[in-house]
């Protein structure tokens, strides 16, 4: 797109693009306003491909589709997609797939998606710097590179930011000295906003008393073109990568199950593998389906209120979940053919528009829209889907993330739906850690019946237990550090596992308080008890609803 350098051209392109009342009153701002505009303009022509002229043409599709409600899977007849169930409760199952994908992990790099603020959940900042669980007070990003460095010292990470988190994110990461992971391995990339809309016509929307256009995210699907333009696929080929892990911002519990996902890639040679859990029909998360229309053949996420027009009662398991597997939006990729289809397409994943209409006549917005594209929609781009599917996990090892505030997550707590809250996730990464200990020979007294209940939602946390990945990111591999030693935990304890735990070969270890916990986080009581909080404290404790009894 060529750059407008003057106001007479400015004017004349928005009039031929049919946004010419951007510019109705441009001459009653300031020589400097109107610069400013130009420059805006200019900018949003180069960051989208083919300017805001293909932007204003693809929107009025998109809207013309959403007043006319035309579903794109329209006729298509969904079926289960290729991939593997996979037993977490089965030790020996889980250790011959995670032996496979632990040497994966060497030949991988990482994308973490982090483009969104904490808005829904009332939590002024990003979300990869909440501390998402109180034994350590460590940071969603602490967590994830932690992983990262244990799977393979050597690998990178690329980090989605946006114009609302990239200023944000680089001071996480200065402040906290990078969490002592290598500077140079983390790369960071920014995603551009793209212009708002005030009609089906799609009019662009201007902000209050300004020339200027309000802009809002474009999605995260931008991640596909963001990587396509710094060329990272061909730099990590170079390094010997054969794999790319996409996930996103606030699923802690996703990396236990990484190593299992990668062996399922390479065993059944997926070009594009989706990591899933079982879900409940109607459940309020997207699910993957194969469709099929005539010669037309796409394994994609189906949004959880599309799936009616497909199915109009899903079918179920013998458990009663749904055959169509929940999409927890962590995705891996192979390396050469990822490359390959974004040297061809730049990345760039098919949109779509979701607003919110005034009533049923669909003549008016609540609010401005944009354009905006999801990055599990990759699968659009291929012209062959024969390996495209997925890895079911149950949802207490691989799923858990933090979305909602503690209204609304109390809500759907009482409604038997996850709740996906600050309080819910840092239950489920004990729970979890409990588990993975039973399995490799730890006695762990646990409850499952919740011992604590704030704001409505029921919890069950103790005892807290937290497994550094450098005791190990497979079963196996903490099996081994924990050696023979012969270990206890009782309910009322606190425990940080890391690989300098246990020292001796043989030892017995009866644990009834805290153990290995670093000295600040000490209290003065035998075990971390939890209590509601008052108004006044800190942000990440508003959102979870209680504390640790610090007394």
């Amino acid at each position: 797109m060529h750059t407008i350098n003057n106001i007479t051209d400015l004017i004349q392109f928005l009039n031929r693009i049919g946004q010419g009342h951007l510019v109705e009153n441009i001459y009653n701002f300031t020589e400097e306003e109107q610069n400013e505009f130009l420059q805006q303009v200019n900018r949003l022509n180069k960051s989208y491909p083919g300017g805001l002229e293909q932007y204003t043409k693809s929107a009025r599709v998109f809207l013309k589709n959403s007043t006319e409600n035309i579903n794109p899977y329209e006729r298509f007849t969904p079926s289960v997609p290729i991939g593997e169930k996979i037993n977490f409760s089965s030790y020996e199952e889980v250790e011959y797939l995670e032996s496979i994908g632990r040497e994966e992990l060497n030949q991988t790099a990482f994308v973490l998606v982090a483009g969104g603020l904490g808005e829904r959940l009332q939590y002024n900042g990003i979300k990869i710097g909440i501390e998402f669980e109180l034994t350590t007070g460590q940071t969603f990003l602490n967590y994830y590179l932690d992983f990262i460095k244990a799977f393979n010292e050597k690998a990178e990470l690329a980090i989605m930011t946006s114009d609302d988190t990239y200023n944000l994110t680089m001071k996480l990461l200065e402040d906290n000295n990078y969490y002592d992971f290598p500077k140079d391995q983390i790369i960071i990339l920014k995603q551009e906003k793209v212009p708002a809309m005030i009609d089906n016509e799609a009019r662009l929307a201007q902000m209050p008393g300004s020339l200027l256009i309000e802009t809002k995210p474009h999605g995260n699907g931008d991640v596909h073109t963001l990587l396509f333009q710094r060329q990272l696929p061909q730099r990590w080929m170079r390094q010997g990568k054969k794999w790319i892990v996409v996930f996103q911002d606030t699923n802690p519990l996703v990396f236990r199950a990484l190593p299992s996902a990668l062996a399922v890639s390479k065993t059944k040679n997926l070009e594009v593998n989706s990591l899933t859990i079982p879900r409940k029909p109607g459940e309020a998360i997207g699910a993957i389906c194969k469709l099929t229309k005539g010669d037309q053949k796409l394994t994609i996420n189906v949004e959880y209120n599309q799936i009616g027009s497909l199915v109009p009662k899903e079918p179920v398991d013998k458990y009663g979940y749904s055959i169509f597997p929940g999409n927890v939006n962590c995705i891996v990729f192979s390396i050469e053919e990822y490359n390959s289809t974004l040297q061809k397409t730049q990345g760039l994943i098919k949109e779509f528009v979701n607003p919110k209409y005034t009533d049923s006549t669909k003549t008016k917005f609540k609010s401005s829209c944009r354009l905006e594209c999801m990055y599990e929609e990759y699968p659009k781009l291929l012209e062959n889907d024969s390996r495209v599917g997925i890895t079911q996990v149950s949802r207490a090892f691989c799923f858990s993330t933090v979305k909602n505030d503690i209204k609304t997550a109390s809500q759907k707590y009482q409604q038997n739906l996850g709740p996906e809250s600050a309080s819910t996730c840092e239950q489920d990464l004990y729970s979890m850690n409990r588990v993975i200990l039973k399995l490799v020979g730890v006695e762990v007294e646990s409850s499952n019946v919740p011992e604590y209940e704030f704001q409505g939602i029921k919890l069950n946390l103790s005892p807290q237990i937290i497994l550094k990945p450098s005791l190990g990111v497979t079963l196996a591999e903490i099996k081994q550090n924990i050696k023979n030693n012969k270990i206890t935990i009782s309910k009322n304890s606190s425990v940080v596992f890391d690989g300098e735990t246990f020292k001796e070969e043989n030892g017995s270890y009866e644990i009834d308080g805290q153990f290995n916990i670093p000295l600040q986080y000490q209290s003065k009581s035998k075990y971390r008890s939890f209590i509601e909080i008052d108004e006044n404290a800190p942000q990440h404790l508003q959102i979870r609803g209680y504390d640790i009894n610090r007394n």
